[in-house]
């Protein structure tokens, strides 16, 4: 989808494309070369099955140019005062420094609501943006960490008064799965229960009868906790940094904080610390205008913060109120991940582009959330339900696209369309844009369409216009059926009320007909909006208004030149890689419409194991490996014992044969029904539904067992190669050998559906295989910088006191350490850091480091620089360093 970091052959080969004449036209005019590069390949013409609109080509390529237009725009920043920019980082700042210090006295207040992180629920790229400042929000996530998983400590460092990491998810499959029991609890809640002993007497006053944690005393509580920490005088006593937030390097956004807890120690977590101003005057709320606003359980704390101060006044219009609103969200992580075939991303095949991205985010847990459900739907023990929310998976797939990529700028000009729909209707500056519609919903449809549009071709540059109109189409299909699918749960409706977010329930309430207006007048908004564009694509202006020809030819220029990289890469993979004679005549181009060839029509013989190269078998290997994680990973909360998450292999193996047999029987039969899974769920095939009607869906279960029960005998008959578990390519050839025969054996209908699934398999890997070693550089990099900051972390605990550190900072920065590089620059802009290291529970250890204190390089000989690093308080240089630092290396 981002084909820049292609090989330097490949753009060597572009560097004339200015002169080529099949990208531009050399005879052709200017307006006439733009409409062709722009023209989308995938799309010769797109039609809008609910609004009605048929688009053509040069429509798209028009609206092309005008999204570019639209989007540089966005980017390009207004030109302000550096003084009012300076006062807005100092308002944010300010106003997290103040919030870890109003946490902190909670804690103090009572232990149970204490917090080591705040975590933020925006990724790094919408932190960064240029946003207006009227009426800026702030959203963070307050974790209960004596609830929550991942555990902050090891057991044996554990609180003695509260069981971290012992928390039950109970009746999450029957709430969002089980049909039977849907009255219980509506799509997208649960209900949270503490491990019994001592976390349920720690939590009795919040329990109900039983055992489920009651949401809104929680709320009620914090909410009350925090008023009082707004009017206490709080003491200039260094916190305890093993359980409370009180560092500025303990502000993390929800993805990277379940990844730290569960892939780092304790020991090797380093944090900076205040600098030295804030340490001479912390933050006070007393020099603020606070105010906590809660209502009865419903929705996140909301704190207004009044600055004071005249120099942070400046960063606020002067028409605007000096307040800025913190939305403060009350969560308990939790491990595992829901179950059922219709979930995100257990309804996502193998061969999806997106799998290996989506299976190692969904390791990390999600969140309940002290969200209520909406009136209108019906909830036995409404007190007592918590919304569920993946901000980790969402943060991931933001982060995974960068800004220049189809993805982002799809998002970007529906940001931009959303917000001036009101204006351009009514031409009233007041107004404000649509009431139903909020963020988190055009995000959602911009992963629905990454889960739909899978071809390479889908998301070229040209295709900007396309993925624009048919997300605003099926916002318009929603906002009709009063339903918007989540992506992680498709029965639940983010139209309603999205989980970390109940502006909707607190605007409307229990008024209905309200929100039902408001919907018809949404619905009209975004119809008027697809008619505008679609008059601006038959418009004869060839240039949307103040646009330049320069910016334009380069729009041109670059969405030429990534088309044309497009079909350079397949020629050159087709060269390197050519199909197989008997897959010629399929659909191998990644499948234009998934459901199209998914069941529908036969797609020749499969891939024999054969021909899959090595390079394609390491690849699955890997997917396989996350995929049997993702796996583990579901079945962990529905059978804990103590402890440890255990997982019920037996409902997936066969019920004999040895120890190794049945291992491999169950990886065999998690991807069989993985693949059938996947091709189900995507079926839309006339004559498969015909099919499916005329049989019983008894007669096709009993088929299905006979087959696998089949399938297994003939597996338990051949003995395994002894160590074939053992090793990754042998076990995925293996694998794929057992696939193919599973194929041979399988019914007419099964065994179209496994043929399809092992030709886009081969298809997928072929592709993937090429970009395969940069992953694993960037995973290799990525552990041996944990592995180097371990161990410093490690020489700063077994150090004696007042020991710093610097020369062994400057050494590893030297070395290319990247961490090391970045706190030196924060020491060289600031002149003095902190280091702050929490090993166990009730354990800190801080080391001041000043930029004073190291030698200048006239004044240092030689000699004395290696007496001051010396061999033993050193690390290996980058490149030629060890995969694990021993401590026996250190010292």
């Amino acid at each position: 989808m981002d084909v820049r970091g292609l090989a330097a052959g490949v753009f060597g080969c572009m560097k004339r494309c200015r002169e080529c004449r099949v990208c531009f036209g050399r005879n052709n005019s200017l307006e006439e070369s733009v409409e062709k590069s722009l023209e989308p390949t995938l799309w010769p013409r797109l039609r809008l099955e609910c609004a009605g609109l048929n688009f053509k080509r040069h429509q798209l390529a028009r609206l092309n140019l005008r999204f570019a237009s639209l989007i540089s725009a966005v980017d390009v920043p207004e030109e302000g005062d550096s003084g009012v920019e300076r006062a807005r980082a100092a308002v944010e700042q300010a106003t997290e420094r103040l919030l870890q210090r109003l946490l902190c006295t909670v804690a103090d207040l009572d232990s149970r609501f204490a917090t080591k992180f705040l975590a933020t629920l925006a990724s790094k790229a919408e932190r960064a943006e240029h946003r207006p400042w009227p009426g800026r929000r702030f959203h963070y996530m307050i974790r209960l960490d004596s609830l929550s998983w991942p555990p902050l400590y090891p057991a044996p460092e554990a609180d003695s008064d509260f069981d971290n990491g012992e928390t039950e998810e109970v009746a999450s499959s029957t709430a969002f799965f089980d049909e039977g029991e849907a009255g219980v609890l509506p799509p997208g809640w649960l209900r949270v229960k503490p491990a019994q002993g001592a976390a349920q007497q720690a939590w009795a006053e919040f329990l109900t009868p039983s055992g489920c944690l009651r949401r809104d005393r929680v709320v009620e509580r914090f909410a009350m906790l925090l008023s009082q920490a707004a009017g206490t005088n709080t003491n200039d006593s260094e916190t305890d940094e093993s359980r409370v937030c009180g560092s500025p390097g303990k502000v993390l956004d929800a993805a990277l904080l379940q990844q730290l807890l569960s892939q780092i120690q304790p020991q090797h977590q380093l944090f900076y610390g205040p600098s030295e101003a804030q340490r001479c005057r912390p933050p006070d709320p007393r020099d603020f205008q606070l105010a906590v606003v809660h209502e009865n359980g419903a929705g996140p704390v909301t704190l207004h913060i009044g600055f004071l101060a005249p120099s942070l006044q400046l960063a606020f219009p002067p028409d605007a109120r000096n307040i800025v609103k913190v939305h403060l969200h009350v969560g308990v992580a939790l491990s595992g991940w829901p179950l059922g075939p219709s979930t995100f991303p257990s309804r996502l095949p193998l061969h999806h582009p997106l799998a290996l991205l989506a299976y190692q985010s969904t390791q990390n847990g999600y969140f309940a959330v002290a969200a209520p459900p909406p009136p209108n739907l019906r909830c036995e023990e409404r007190r007592s339900a918590w919304a569920a929310a993946f901000p980790t998976l969402e943060l991931e797939l933001d982060e995974h696209f960068c800004a220049s990529s189809t993805p982002r700028r799809t998002l970007n000009v529906l940001r931009h369309l959303v917000s001036r729909m009101k204006k351009e209707a009514n031409d009233d500056d007041d107004s404000e844009s649509l009431t139903t519609v909020d963020d988190y919903t055009l995000r959602t449809l911009v992963w629905q369409q990454l889960e739909r549009w899978t071809s390479v071709n889908a998301w070229e540059p040209a295709s900007l216009a396309a993925h624009v109109l048919l997300a605003l189409d099926s916002l318009l299909a929603a906002l009709k059926a009063r339903h918007a699918s989540h992506l992680v749960l498709p029965d639940c409706n983010i139209l309603c009320q999205t989980p970390l977010d109940a502006s909707l329930v607190a605007k409307y309430g229990d008024h209905e007909e309200a929100y039902d207006a408001a919907m018809v007048e949404d619905t009209q908004l975004v119809m008027d909006c697809l008619l505008r564009l679609y008059q601006a694509g038959t418009s004869t202006s060839p240039l949307p208004q103040g646009v330049s020809w320069d910016g334009e030819e380069e729009e041109r220029r670059a969405a030429a030149l990534e088309a044309a990289l497009l079909r350079r890469w397949g020629n050159a993979l087709n060269t390197v890689s050519p199909l197989p004679p008997e897959m010629l005549t399929s659909s191998l181009t990644r499948f234009e419409k998934i459901s199209k060839f998914c069941c529908g029509q036969d797609t020749g013989d499969p891939p024999t194991p054969e021909q899959f190269s090595s390079r394609q078998l390491d690849f699955l290997a890997k997917l396989m490996l996350e995929f049997l994680r993702f796996t583990k990973c579901c079945y962990a909360p529905q059978y804990k014992e103590g402890n440890e998450a255990a997982v019920d292999v037996g409902s997936l193996r066969c019920s004999s044969g040895s120890e190794e047999t049945e291992d491999f029987l169950f990886l065999l039969q998690a991807v069989i029904n993985q693949a059938l899974g996947s091709a189900a769920h995507t079926t839309n095939s006339k004559q498969v539904k015909r099919r499916c009607r005329q049989n019983t869906r008894r007669a096709q279960t009993d088929k299905q067992q006979v087959w696998q029960e089949v399938v297994c005998d003939s597996v338990r008959r051949e003995p395994l190669a002894i160590g074939v578990l053992q090793n990754e390519m042998a076990l995925v050839r293996l694998l794929l050998k057992w696939l193919f025969k599973a194929t041979e054996l399988a019914p007419r209908a099964l065994k179209r559906r496994l043929a399809n699934f092992l030709t886009q398999l081969w298809a997928t890997s072929r592709e993937a295989v090429w970009y395969l070693p940069e992953w694993k550089k960037h995973r290799q990099e990525a552990q041996d910088e944990l592995n180097a900051m371990a161990a410093f972390c490690t020489m700063l605990l077994n150090s004696q006191e007042g020991w710093t550190g610097v020369a062994v900072l400057k050494d590893a920065a030297e070395k290319g350490w990247s961490w090391a590089k970045s706190a030196q620059s924060e020491l060289v802009r600031s002149g003095c850091l902190q280091f702050v290291l929490a090993p166990a529970k009730g354990v800190v250890r801080r080391c001041d480091v000043a930029l004073a204190i190291q030698p200048s390089p006239r004044d240092t000989s030689p000699t004395q620089v290696s007496k001051q690093v010396s061999r033993s308080r050193t690390l290996p240089a980058k490149g030629t360093r060890p995969t694990n630092i021993s401590q026996g290396a250190l010292f």
